[in-house]
């Protein structure tokens, strides 16, 4: 949940946030099974445009894509084209000339792309659609007048979108608010997927066996406005019978401002089962959660990141003990508002009545337009405020970095000796990347306090947490070679006893701010125990370690086979976790979004990979 893909918000509340829970989910009135049928936009669409002179805007084969363009709101645009290689698209990233934009003016500057590698820049665009949401574009410049179909209800243009975007480190998520407090439909926000709808495309109906898996991240929204009663601000993940009563939960994950409860057997008076009163866990606002749901047998169990709750091995028994048929993410109830967000990303079902495992239906989000409205095809029209917003990802060349400043002499490629003290580490060397630093509560700064070799060492920490800035001070490398299938890196660790609140990290991905999207592998200093992110995305313990003393670490890796040494002592056979594919960078960072006050030292970065 990449979701380091997702804006950083501040918890504004800590306490226990429940709201009044609905009987059933509503019924709307208006919805539609047609995503193309949400009012036109020319962001949220993947437009095939012609100039009016070309013979046709239709592709010329089974095999052959039509060429779209996705607008971006900045006045930005991308290109996706499949003249190379018919059905795989190319991206093309185009900066307006102008970035004149404006979605109420109705009015665009881009880059036309004609046959072949010739462009044309449409500087005054005036844009409108027809009651069909046909496009039309009218340069007034040169009185050109140009055509546009939305592609967005084509399976393969959104398939080819999807695989594009994976490769060039773009990503979708969903992102479910609970704003409107009055509609029938939209007085609880929900991704709603009922298995028997045709749209889908899952291949069963219902589920007596089987587990749901999601990446989330449950925060503050920024955007939004706390509303004064401060009430049903809970998100669930849950798990339908035969209708979408509480009477028909078969189970329910419930994600509280910081606890984690399950929907018991436990009824009210009017026989609906009622959410545990004390919580079986917690988490932190803001933070990766994997959540894995599984059901079998009348019970239910579920694991948050590493995590397992299974009410002592014997599960929590199930309400409604008959086969799923639907499963929704909601947030929110439909008698109040909330501030709170939902973003959710790799969304799958499995089963397990007829083959273990077997996947029935996926959605990573990447095959849609940003700012797509989630109502209908694949999802049930039950929907409501499910947004995606799609970020990342460039084809645009990197620009050329600064000359790094010579080492000083030694065998590590930095030993932070040749910088001056207090100095931020990406000012001191712009090959370091930075997020989270601000300079005052998260800091990542040249330190004399304690050094393996020499005088230096990099200091980061912590010092925000969700009542103040809700993030962490992250600093990362990249390989200077890009993905590297093979390789090593090593650093000296320090600890001190006053620095450790929460746990500190070394990070291999394909990202350099510790995306836990993109992660390879990393190794893990908890309070007493190094540990390791291994091939299930679990931490496995590898040795201990002692806090106020240095601790060497390298990891080595040749494909997805991993060897960590730990003061020289190596621990092989591991497996990394590979989430991104090879990693192009390294990461360190300490704490998490929830605590403060972890800092931690880090010198003698080496690899030459750098």
């Amino acid at each position: 949940m990449q979701i380091s893909k997702v804006a950083t918000a501040v918890a504004l509340s800590t306490g226990l946030l429940f709201g009044c829970n609905s009987d059933g989910l509503p019924i709307p009135t208006d919805g539609s099974t047609d995503p193309g049928s949400q009012p036109s936009a020319l962001t949220t669409g993947y437009w095939q445009i012609s100039d009016g002179n070309s013979a046709s805007i239709s592709a010329s084969s089974n095999a052959d894509l039509p060429n779209v363009y996705v607008f971006q709101e900045d006045g930005n645009h991308k290109y996706y084209d499949d003249d190379d290689d018919l059905g795989t698209y190319t991206i093309k990233d185009a900066s307006a000339s102008t970035n004149n934009y404006d979605e109420e003016a109705g009015t665009v500057s881009f880059t036309y792309y004609e046959t072949g590698s010739s462009t044309l820049e449409i500087l005054d665009g005036v844009f409108s659609f027809d009651d069909a949401g046909v496009l039309s574009i009218s340069d007034e410049s040169t009185g050109i007048n140009y055509s546009g179909s939305d592609q967005t209800a084509t399976d393969s243009v959104q398939d080819a979108i999807s695989q594009a975007n994976d490769a060039s480190g773009i990503n979708g998520y969903v992102q479910i608010l609970d704003t409107n407090n009055g509609g029938v439909k939209d007085d609880v926000g929900e991704l709603r997927l009922k298995l028997s709808d045709s749209s889908t495309g899952a291949t069963v109906d219902s589920i007596e066996s089987g587990k749901v898996t999601v990446d989330l991240i449950y925060q503050v929204d920024e955007d939004t406005v706390q509303p004064e009663n401060g009430s049903g601000n809970n998100a669930y993940i849950s798990l339908y019978a035969s209708g979408t009563s509480n009477t028909n939960l078969h189970g329910e994950v419930i994600f509280n401002a910081g606890d984690i409860f399950y929907r018991s057997t436990v009824t009210d008076s009017s026989g609906k089962p009622q959410i545990a009163e004390e919580p079986v866990g917690t988490y932190t606002l803001g933070e990766d959660l994997a959540v894995e749901v599984s059901w079998t047998s009348g019970y239910y169990t579920f694991k948050v990141n590493d995590t397992v709750y299974d009410n002592s091995g014997n599960g929590f028994e199930a309400f409604d003990k008959t086969a799923v048929t639907i499963v929704s993410l909601k947030l929110g109830d439909t008698s109040n508002t909330t501030h709170y967000e939902l973003n959710a990303d790799n969304f799958k079902v499995y089963s397990n009545d007829t083959t273990t495992d077997e996947l029935v239906f996926e959605d990573n989000f990447n095959n849609y337009p940003n700012g797509q409205l989630l109502s209908g095809n694949p999802y049930n029209n039950n929907t409501a405020e499910a947004t995606v917003i799609v970020d990342g990802g460039s084809t645009e060349p990197e620009p050329e970095p600064d000359p790094e400043p010579d080492p000083e002499p030694g065998e590590v490629t930095d030993n932070f000796d040749s910088y001056t003290v207090g100095t931020q580490i990406d000012v001191a060397n712009p090959a370091y990347q930075t997020k989270g630093v601000d300079g005052f509560l998260n800091t990542a700064v040249i330190s004399s306090d304690f050094a393996k070799s020499g005088s230096n060492s990099l200091r980061i920490e912590d010092g925000a947490d969700s009542t103040t800035d809700n993030n962490k001070a992250i600093v990362g490398r990249d390989f200077a070679s890009g993905a590297a299938e093979t390789g090593s890196v090593s650093t000296s660790v320090y600890i001190p006893s006053d620095g450790y609140v929460k746990a500190s990290y070394i990070f291999l991905g394909s990202n350099n701010d510790a995306s836990s999207s993109g992660r390879f592998t990393e190794v893990v200093f908890t309070s007493s125990m190094i540990k390791f992110r291994n091939e299930t995305g679990s931490q496995v313990e590898l040795a201990s370690y002692s806090k106020d003393t240095w601790v060497d670490v390298t990891i080595s890796w040749v494909d997805t086979d991993i060897t960590v040494n730990v003061d020289g002592t190596d621990y092989t056979g591991l497996k990394a976790e590979n989430a991104g594919g090879s990693p192009t960078a390294i990461a360190l960072y300490t704490g998490d979004n929830g605590s403060k006050g972890t800092y931690t030292y880090f010198d003698n970065l080496d690899s030459d990979l750098f």
